[in-house]
């Protein structure tokens, strides 16, 4: 954890796993939102009119992913070459579509997407371990807010 950020349950709530929030300065006070805390810009958002900088945030979600049936990951990447072999040979992937477990999730997530592939993880053979969101400020590298969601094996 990092020395700017403090845990939710230090300040009295109870909330499961450890979801993060900087400790805010003076300014604005934090908002709740959906999966965590995050703090508002200490100033204020400046526009194009007014002719200053916005403040840019760069956030960063990071999904843990384990195989946890392989031969039904080969079997949907090949499903997915057979069906779009345009698309499967953009990747490198052709006939007789012979591939090992990485160039089959490669194949897989160019598929689905990231988001996609969450929502049909136990589909393709796979099982979501824990996701991280990490936002950062752009100009100074700063710490804005920190999440991480572990997931029990189902």
């Amino acid at each position: 954890m990092s020395a700017l950020s403090r845990s939710l349950s230090d300040a009295g709530a109870s909330l499961p796993g450890p979801a993060h929030a900087v400790t805010p300065g003076p300014g604005p006070a934090p908002v709740a939102v959906r999966g965590g805390t995050t703090c508002p810009p200490a100033r204020p958002a400046r526009t194009a009119a007014s002719g200053v900088a916005r403040l840019a945030v760069t956030v960063t979600e990071t999904r843990h992913l384990v195989i946890e049936d392989p031969g039904l990951l080969m079997h949907r990447a090949w499903q997915i070459a057979r069906c779009d072999p345009e698309a499967a040979a953009e990747l490198g992937y052709g006939e007789p579509y012979i591939m090992n477990e990485r160039q089959a999730f490669t194949l897989v997530l160019a598929d689905c997407g990231g988001d996609g592939l969450d929502e049909r993880a136990e589909q393709m053979g796979l099982r979501v371990v824990s996701t991280a969101t990490v936002a950062t400020c752009t100009d100074s590298d700063s710490l804005v807010y920190e999440d991480e969601r572990l997931f029990e094996p189902s």
